[in-house]
């Protein structure tokens, strides 16, 4: 029958894009928990069919029998969907009837299960569809033969006086219709709610940001941010960042590489949270809830440290530039009332330690608990030494130079080199890059 063919051509489109938009996603899935072993995982549901066999029924198979260990982010409503999405299925397979109640709602659940998997435009597709199902399946349960009639897989809009409600049984007409149109938006249009269709929105907004970089990717930064006007929100956010299953970032770089965009070195991912708009990023977020911001930061400095005189946990110690080090005696230092006031980076045994010699004592009595600083300079891009107010001072020993150089207070030293930084009588040389 005519009407019967086209609503089988309608749920085997449907049934095409959730095959197209699966395969991928049910990859990722699997391979974000089982790694190398997904496959070996999916074999065992799907009785060793081979991959290049695969169709919708196997994946939408995977998602209902891995509901708890892979896809359970999907929601029990996602499950229901799934659940009658593979029987539409069988029923369509073996060529069942399929009534416009069972296509109207087989259409629907594909267009909810491809919106909680960040399918959007796919599901946008169903939506004229669904409604002009709706359209004819409350026209024939009102005027069976008003119903309209179906060209090239496509029900034909039916006149406007219908529409209007004019004529036998209008108002009715009208007023149907109108409670499902609403039913359908309510369910197509909704905003997201799932910690899962937040972090597809989040996944998206990144290649959206990162996609006219695509043919030279130089960032090593990411920043993200979120608009959360109340907690609510902001938890949902942060379930969708931190849930359990694949970090974040992980999922970040995946969806960069599937989107073929190639990210050298190291990225750094984070995220930032907005109870309002920042002023200096009204025009970028653009009606959206998120604004992603890529930035190039120099690749850190290093420098070494090396104790030449006196006694401390290590001999040599690395350094990065963007992270303060902090050099004195004991390696936590407490105030009169037992509050923690600072960690020294570099800690120098106290001079009461018994394993001290008498020499090595009388040097460590010169450090002071908080006795020096060394923090990098961006702008002249140089580390420069601070004394923190030490009893004994603290100076440097520069080749070339007769006298050492003391640093004041609100004077920092910038080092160089090869330079001998003393912290009383304690001695750290200082050499740029890491030695090995």
């Amino acid at each position: 029958m005519p009407a019967q063919t086209t609503n089988r051509a309608l749920v085997g489109d449907a049934l095409d894009m959730l095959f197209e938009v699966l395969m991928p996603y049910v990859e990722r899935e699997m391979r974000a928990v089982y790694r190398d072993r997904w496959m070996r995982e999916a074999q065992d549901i799907l009785h060793d069919k081979p991959l290049s066999r695969w169709d919708t029924s196997d994946l939408l198979s995977l998602i209902y029998h891995k509901f708890f260990h892979v896809f359970n982010d999907l929601g029990h409503e996602g499950r229901s969907w799934v659940s009658l999405l593979k029987e539409v299925r069988k029923k369509w397979a073996h060529q069942g009837t399929l009534s416009l109640h069972d296509t109207r709602r087989a259409l629907e659940n594909a267009s909810l299960l491809l919106r909680a998997v960040g399918a959007y435009d796919e599901a946008g597709k169903l939506e004229p569809r669904i409604k002009n199902l709706m359209r004819l399946e409350l026209e024939q349960e009102i005027e069976p033969e008003a119903t309209a009639p179906l060209i090239n897989g496509t029900p034909e809009p039916l006149p406007e006086p219908a529409l209007r409600g004019d004529g036998a049984g209008g108002p009715e007409r009208a007023r149907l219709f109108g409670k499902g149109l609403r039913r359908v938006r309510s369910l197509l249009q909704k905003a997201p709610v799932e910690p899962l269709e937040l972090r597809r929105d989040l996944l998206d907004a990144v290649e959206r940001a990162a996609e006219p970089h695509k043919k030279h990717f130089t960032f090593n930064r990411l920043l993200i941010h979120i608009l959360a006007e109340n907690e609510q929100v902001r938890l949902l956010y942060e379930s969708a960042l931190d849930g359990p299953g694949e970090p974040f970032r992980e999922a970040v770089l995946r969806r960069l590489a599937d989107a073929r965009i190639a990210v050298h070195g190291s990225l750094n991912v984070s995220w930032k949270f907005h109870r309002t708009l920042p002023q200096r990023l009204v025009d970028q977020f653009k009606g959206r809830a998120i604004y992603v911001e890529l930035h190039r930061r120099k690749a850190s400095t290093t420098a070494t440290l090396t104790v030449m005189q006196g006694k401390a946990k290590r001999n040599q110690y690395t350094i990065k530039s963007g992270r303060t080090v902090t050099l004195g005696r004991l390696a936590e230092v407490i105030d009169n009332k037992g509050r923690l006031v600072r960690r020294n980076t570099i800690a120098f045994q106290d001079y009461e330690d018994e394993r001290l010699s008498e020499a090595q004592e009388q040097i460590h009595r010169t450090i002071s608990r908080a006795h020096a600083s060394i923090r990098y300079d961006e702008a002249d891009a140089v580390f420069r030494l601070y004394d923190d107010q030490s009893t004994w001072g603290t100076s440097v020993v520069r080749e070339d130079y007769e006298m050492p150089i003391q640093v004041k207070k609100q004077h920092p030293v910038p080092l160089q080199d090869g330079d001998l930084i003393y912290v009383g009588k304690a001695c750290v040389r200082f050499t740029m890059g890491r030695r090995r």
